[in-house]
């Protein structure tokens, strides 16, 4: 089945031109992509997908049946170009989502379908092709479930560092967050579980700065008024990728349009160890760095109370909406309403050898020292209305890691924010956290080459 060939243009076929009823086709084409399915329990399809694209930039969906898949993967080479021969065309269901292209038809192997490498030299297949949507378009595709999208931005400034976190179905699931911008608009991305988990052994790298990320295939959605976009078993990423719409984008960096966007750099490296006194000296070069510090809390200050509702807005956009019960029991479980209840706001003061520090606390990180939701305190019977096992953070060391605000440089604001904690002086870098999260958990993931892989 891999024998090298040499044909001519005129002896094949393109997918642009596939239709039902033909069996006999011949295409020339690039394996762009494969991927499994899984069940909900996790394991993984013996049936496999492949994404083609053909020498006229046409690509075309392809299901490879299990009763074949072992004897047809070892096969086939990612980025390897073919000519594919006697496959059956077909109409997708209405019921089949998450497609990889906008098209009616896919194509499915059987037993009888050829396939043998062909020689590269004579012919001229692009190593990737996309179909991509302006940011700003992306809303009306967050409706519908029937079809993936390709996207390209630069990576704004934000922490591309892994999160472990508990899903809305009680599942632990690795998570990485940013935001990408074309200098008009930009859009939440959340990548899931194998797939993060690539995007942070990539950023290690040697990479040029501002990202430029592809997404492939990804699926947009809409989660609290906010639309983004996540991986599901297609996805695919591609980082500073050869292709002339990363260049054009390079291009257009240097227009008026992404000055308001803050731009993606390295900020890789972990972040350096700073005494309280070294912090509060800290210049114009630190403002949104992250430093760590080791301390020992002294006291919490109850100028102000220990809780905050987040998100009122909530309550105010429906507060003149009538419901009936199914629809408030629906939004109820779809939304999880305890993730807007209360939330910790800790101030504490902070201190090491070399003088004290007022830190704010935010609910991860309160949590995290405490070892319980805020919202279990609230019914807590205390003199002063300050739960007492708040108070079990008090006399103990932990090591933390702030960022550094304009406000703390330019405006000598004496209060820090905290990012992360861990207790104790002794740690490794970076600091494990786990958080909640309600977002929708991804399927699971699977990855077969080093720049993009497939989920």
């Amino acid at each position: 089945m891999s024998t090298s060939a040499k044909i001519t243009t005129t002896t094949y076929d393109s997918f642009k031109d596939l239709r039902t009823g033909k069996y006999d086709w011949r295409v020339p084409a690039r394996i762009l992509n494969l991927w499994r399915g899984h069940t909900k329990t996790g394991e993984p399809f013996k049936s496999f997908n492949l994404l083609l694209l053909d020498n006229k930039r046409s690509r075309i969906h392809a299901f490879v049946p299990g009763e074949i898949a072992s004897a047809v993967e070892p096969c086939l080479e990612m980025g390897t170009v073919y000519l594919f021969k006697n496959f059956t065309v077909r109409e997708y269901k209405k019921e089949d989502r998450f497609r990889c292209i906008h098209r009616t038809i896919q194509i499915v192997f059987s037993r009888d379908t050829k396939f043998q490498e062909l020689d590269e030299t004579r012919v001229r297949i692009d190593k990737a092709a996309f179909d991509f949507y302006d940011i700003g378009d992306l809303k009306q595709l967050s409706q519908q479930t029937t079809y993936l999208t390709d996207v390209i931005g630069v990576v704004e400034e934000i922490e591309l560092y892994l999160n472990n976190v508990r899903n809305r179905l009680g599942s632990m699931q690795t998570q990485m967050k940013f935001h990408l911008t074309d200098g008009r608009q930009s859009v939440k991305v959340t990548l899931w579980d194998e797939l993060a988990e690539l995007l942070d052994v990539t950023l290690k790298e040697d990479l040029e700065y501002p990202l430029i990320i592809i997404i492939g295939c990804g699926r947009v959605t809409e989660w609290q008024n906010t639309v983004q976009i996540s991986n599901v078993a297609a996805t695919t990423f591609y980082i500073n990728y050869a292709h002339h719409s990363v260049t054009q984008m390079r291009k257009m960096l240097k227009q008026p349009e992404f000055a308001e966007y803050q731009k993606s750099f390295n900020r890789r490296s972990p972040p350096q160890l700073y005494t309280i006194e070294e912090i509060k000296n800290l210049g114009n070069d630190s403002i949104e760095a992250e430093v760590l510090c080791k301390v020992r809390i002294e006291q919490l200050t109850k100028e102000e109370t220990w809780w905050d509702v987040p998100h009122p807005q909530i309550w105010k956009d429906y507060s003149n909406t009538y419901f009936t019960y199914y629809e408030i029991v629906s939004f109820m479980f779809k939304f999880e309403l305890t993730l807007y209840m209360n939330r910790y706001k800790l101030l504490i003061v902070a201190s090491d050898g070399t003088g004290t520090i007022d830190i704010l606390l935010g609910n991860l990180p309160s949590q995290k020292c405490i070892g319980k939701k805020a919202q279990d305190f609230v019914n807590e019977d205390s003199e002063d209305c300050w739960p007492d096992s708040l108070k079990s953070i008090e006399k103990k060391d932990y090591t933390m890691k702030l960022v550094i605000k304009l406000e703390n440089i330019k405006h000598k604001s004496p209060i820090y924010s905290a990012k992360d904690i861990i207790e104790g002086h002794n740690f490794e870098y970076p600091i494990k956290h786990c958080e909640q999260s309600y977002e929708e958990a991804s399927g699971s993931t699977y990855h077969l080459d080093s720049m993009s892989e497939t989920n």
